[in-house]
């Protein structure tokens, strides 16, 4: 959020103070958090397979940028004091994803601003001074264009800033910031390319008006951001991320840009954690030396409206076939068996996989993707049983390959016992419990 140090809140006292120098470079990209699971600056475009229920979103995320507000020695354009230093920012998020295709989100940021001694921007300054104060607050949609099973995924993101921030605190110039951002997303095998390209326009940010001094005016901008996203396996990965905003007309020296890497842990079903940072600017003077940002974020899905028959009512399970292709599921009429608390397959368990493999060999031309999911009953701590699950589906994925299963067409995931199939009430409920399914996505 550019918004942040460009307007009429420096007074001309603290500009009258400055004789060879003036600020000339205001590259602060305060903080912008992203509503995305995978990046922490960009947007992604509703990935289709997120799920189909409506769902809130929640976000947490801190940010700490060292040096964001310097002055420039006009002669020799280099920085010759720190005015602010540094800013940590704490930005709270909602958000309602209303349909497939569809969301809204607002987010709110706290700001911790800090004066250095000689800072210029207080007067009679003998002491560090630090304000604690609220930022401008965001709202953005989020509408997917493309199809369910395309292979790039394009959306469009309207986004306004409302003015009400502190500006006597740098953290706001009174504007109301618009926005327009085209996103396209490309998944390939190992790592999910995504761009972001758009034009934004704030009403009020002017830098240096009526001073003497020459203008810095950022109210057209350009917005561009390109990452990538690479997962290590199903619980970790890393993200590296370009992100600016450029002044209209263009100057090197006063349109801030980043480079950010970071890791991202999935630690359960709805949470994703996030941490990483990025060194100074590429081109022109620059502001900030380091960043450090850190996030959490919940997906919360809404439940599944299926009943929950009890085990005693269930319907026994046929003999024969045992693997059945249906349009949503390959279905097993008896699970798939491992060795107790272990994911090392018994030689039964074996035999079911190799009826499944041939059955996806043979409709291979139709399947594009299967979600091996691993589920467990209660017994034992919930942590244990999530990564026994997911330990699980790991295994029956490697055998299915080791069977010519194409491995990019399937992908393994673990549930523990987040989702029982019955009440666990009986020795033969949780044996149903205690299962793998083979789920299609279309």
């Amino acid at each position: 959020m550019l918004s942040v140090l460009l307007g009429t809140a420096l007074s001309a006292q603290a500009l009258a103070q400055t004789t060879s120098s003036q600020v000339n470079s205001i590259n602060v990209q305060t903080f912008n958090p992203s509503t995305s699971n995978h990046f922490v600056f960009l947007e992604d475009a509703f990935r289709s397979e997120w799920p189909k229920k409506p769902k809130t979103y929640f976000g947490l995320n801190y940010n700490y940028v060292s040096e964001p507000f310097v002055s420039i020695n006009a002669a020799t354009g280099e920085k010759d004091r720190t005015l602010i230093d540094p800013i940590q920012s704490v930005d709270l998020m909602l958000g309602f994803k209303l349909s497939s295709r569809f969301g809204i989100f607002f987010g709110l940021p706290f700001h911790i601003v800090n004066y250095p001694v000689g800072s210029r921007l207080l007067t009679n300054q003998s002491t560090a001074v630090s304000n604690t104060t609220i930022g401008d607050m965001k709202i953005l949609g989020k509408i997917r264009l493309t199809n369910d099973d395309s292979n790039v995924h394009i959306a469009l993101i309207p986004e306004i800033h409302l003015p009400t921030g502190n500006t006597a605190n740098f953290v706001s110039d009174a504007s109301t910031y618009l926005a327009i951002r085209g996103i396209i997303e490309r998944e390939f095998k190992k790592f999910t390319l995504n761009t972001n390209l758009g034009f934004a326009a704030a009403s009020n940010s002017i830098y240096n008006p009526g001073t003497g001094l020459n203008p810095i005016d950022y109210r057209k901008r350009l917005i561009f951001g390109i990452g990538g996203y690479v997962p290590f396996n199903d619980l970790w990965g890393a993200s590296v991320e370009f992100n600016s905003e450029s002044m209209i007309p263009f100057d090197a020296n006063n349109n801030p840009n980043e480079l950010y890497a970071g890791v991202r842990h999935q630690f359960s079903e709805s949470g994703v954690a996030t941490l990483g940072g990025s060194l100074g600017k590429f081109g022109g003077t620059a502001g900030q030396n380091y960043r450090i940002v850190a996030g959490i974020r919940f997906n919360l899905y809404e439940a599944e409206e299926t009943p929950i028959t009890p085990a005693s009512q269930l319907p026994a399970l046929a003999p024969t076939p045992r693997v059945v292709l249906k349009p949503k599921q390959i279905e097993v009429s008896e699970p798939v068996k491992f060795q107790e608390d272990s994911a090392v397959l018994t030689d039964e368990g074996k035999g079911l996989l190799n009826e499944v493999a041939t059955l996806i060999n043979q409709n291979k031309a139709s399947l594009k993707k299967i979600q091996i999911d691993g589920h467990t009953n209660n017994n034992g701590g919930e942590t244990h049983n999530l990564q026994l699950s997911l330990n699980r589906s790991r295994a029956v994925k490697k055998y299915l390959i080791s069977k010519g299963v194409a491995s990019n067409i399937l992908e393994a995931r673990g549930f523990g016992q987040m989702k029982p199939k019955v009440p666990n009430t009986d020795p033969k409920a949780i044996e149903i419990n205690r299962r793998v399914e083979f789920n299609i996505v279309q």
